[in-house]
């Protein structure tokens, strides 16, 4: 019956994909079973969980069949703003290389939905000390698939848009390649490549600038984040 409705959904309703709620309710085969017999473009699942391992086993679990919320992101986010420590927006890939935080550190970019804050989490109130852009900036900036939350894009859509302008002048996707050029309490800094392009983003209080660009080469700036690049848009102007 559930394959069945899946299908229908899609077939008869017109929708493209499914955002399956608290997948931690039931085993993760079910979901590569609906995925697999009603073909929606896109899935994503509610594995509401800190852990990169538990989130990653769910993922295995689907068949690879959908991507998941990154709340492993999301928790080294919050850790990152509360205390302002940017050392938390850096886990190393197999102990060793230096990577954004959460499920999009290491081996499952293309399977993440990255996100600052959704529907429950907003609830619980502000966890940014006022740098929400900061914090949409750093997952637009990163590999995965960023999820701007519509209560951040009403207050702040000038903003957003600029960042949303860049990652698509830079052509960044779900599984760019990202070096981390510096990371200190008051600094994560790390180079993007795209496929058209590369930015550099830095979220934190420093007033670093990475080497090979000028301030001719910022393309979006504001309260704890400036991000770089050569490619596209118009340059933001330099207080």
């Amino acid at each position: 019956n559930v394959k069945n409705y899946c299908k229908f959904l899609l077939e008869d309703l017109g929708y493209t994909g499914f955002r399956y709620d608290m997948v931690k309710g039931y085993a993760g085969r079910f979901n590569k079973i609906y995925n697999e017999y009603s073909k929606p473009t896109y899935s994503v699942g509610e594995y509401w969980d800190g852990s990169y391992d538990a989130v990653a086993a769910w993922i295995e679990a689907t068949g690879k069949q959908s991507a998941a919320f990154d709340f492993p992101g999301k928790y080294a986010i919050n850790k990152a703003f509360a205390e302002n420590d940017m050392t938390q927006l850096v886990w190393k890939a197999n102990g060793t290389t230096p990577q954004p935080a959460g499920m999009i550190h290491f081996g499952y970019a293309q399977y993440s939905v990255t996100f600052v804050d959704n529907h429950d989490t907003y609830r619980d109130g502000s966890k940014f000390n006022g740098n929400v852009i900061a914090a949409n900036a750093f997952i637009l900036c990163s590999p995965g698939t960023p999820c701007v939350f519509l209560p951040h894009w009403k207050s702040n859509k000038t903003e957003i848009k600029k960042l949303i302008a860049v990652r698509n002048a830079v052509g960044i996707h779900n599984m760019s390649a990202v070096k981390v050029l510096k990371t200190t309490r008051d600094c994560y800094m790390a180079e993007v490549t795209g496929s058209k392009g590369k930015l550099v983003v830095k979220i934190g209080s420093a007033m670093d600038s990475p080497s090979g660009y000028s301030n001719s080469d910022i393309k979006a700036s504001g309260n704890g984040y400036c991000v770089w690049s050569k490619q596209g848009g118009s340059s933001e102007p330099v207080d």
